[in-house]
């Protein structure tokens, strides 16, 4: 017996088994290291850690594997009597040769290539995020990254199997035709998709209204967006509609918007000290930017009241649209009272032309 034909395996698998320990105790090293020194947050280091811990296990139990094949006896044995059924064809044709060998192959394939992409979407999410490119441009850039990496490695995982191109190009025909005939909308929110993370006319972390609904967008994918309402319902939209319908993205290029609080007061009132307090109520609310500074202005005469209008510029991105308008009204309110400024009811006088009907009516 060649001894050496057992040693050197058994050292290999060994020190694999080993490199396997040092690096499960040790990884955490790094990472920790980059936290420090970048001011990384924990949640993206931790992601980034866990894809590369998965990368490293699965590819030491391959290399085990393979180890453990080559030695003597057991080798022997896996190429006698399981090499030929993992290697022995379910569907032997032109276009498919499918074995249990190219079915673990396959998935193996796609499984490595994800957590390599996942790696890769993490680095280039932490690279620009320490250039101080945004939370907008990043996750624009993962989903790009992301979707193309999914149609790339969904392809190579078939190849591996071994489903060649020969049936690729008749199911894309036969995709072809169901597009035709019963998926465009399927289609159209696919590619709206694409316009939208490339365009940037809607990011992840806007502000929008479309329709009747006001929101927050937390994600953004290749089919539908997802708006968060300030009652925490999430809203499925279908990629094409935030495309062909009109929206407001009320920060859009720069989130500083100009807001307006329209308030009535009587005729009584000292128009001078209205607009007074108004600029004092703009002036004490925290989340009213100093510049571009406040305005009151005279509206109108109204019916039953002197028109006003508060205007003052917010970051919608501190505070929502609907939130600022509700805090300015409480504020207008309790200061009007303090300075006795009174708010009018609409009022009607009725006057009675014919004075002796009344009074007979008031008679009878």
């Amino acid at each position: 017996m060649d001894w050496n034909n057992i040693l050197i395996p058994t050292l290999e698998i060994l020190l694999t088994v080993a490199v396997f320990f040092i690096t499960k105790k040790y990884i955490d090293f790094p990472f920790n290291y980059l936290k420090k020194k970048f001011s990384i947050h924990e949640e993206k280091i931790f992601h980034l850690k866990k894809s590369v811990k998965n990368l490293i296990d699965i590819s030491l139990i391959l290399i085990l594997i393979s180890l453990i094949i080559k030695l003597p006896f057991l080798g022997e044995i896996i190429q006698k009597f399981v090499t030929p059924i993992l290697h022995s064809n379910i569907i032997d044709t032109e276009a498919i040769k499918l074995s249990l060998y190219s079915l673990i192959k396959g998935f193996l394939t796609f499984y490595i290539l994800l957590l390599i992409t996942k790696i890769l979407r993490k680095i280039v999410e932490i690279y620009l995020y320490l250039k101080s490119k945004g939370e907008e441009v990043a996750s624009t850039v993962d989903i790009l990254i992301y979707h193309f990496a999914l149609v790339l490695i969904f392809l190579i995982a078939l190849s591996t199997m071994g489903i060649t191109w020969k049936l690729l190009i008749p199911i894309a025909g036969a995709l072809g035709i169901g597009i035709g005939f019963g998926i465009q909308e399927v289609v159209n929110n696919f590619i709206s998709g694409f316009i939208i993370l490339i365009s940037k006319t809607v990011k992840r972390g806007d502000w929008i209204t479309i329709g009747e609904n006001f929101g927050k967008v937390i994600d953004i994918g290749i089919r539908t967006s997802t708006l968060r309402t300030l009652d925490n319902i999430d809203i499925i939209i279908p990629n094409s509609q935030l495309v062909s319908n009109q929206l407001i993205n009320w920060s859009y290029v720069d989130p500083v918007v100009r807001i307006h609080i329209p308030v009535g007061v009587s005729y009584s009132s000292d128009v001078e000290l209205v607009r007074e307090t108004l600029l004092e109520v703009a002036k004490e609310t925290p989340f009213v930017l100093e510049s571009p500074s406040p305005e009151a202005r005279f509206i109108e005469f109204g019916n039953s009241s002197l028109n006003f209008e508060l205007l003052v510029w917010i970051n919608v991105k501190k505070i929502p649209i609907p939130l600022s308008k509700s805090e300015l009204n409480y504020r207008i309110w309790k200061k009007f009272k303090e300075k006795n400024i009174e708010i009018p009811f609409p009022q009607m006088d009725v006057w009675f032309k014919n004075e002796l009907i009344l009074k007979k009516i008031n008679d009878e």
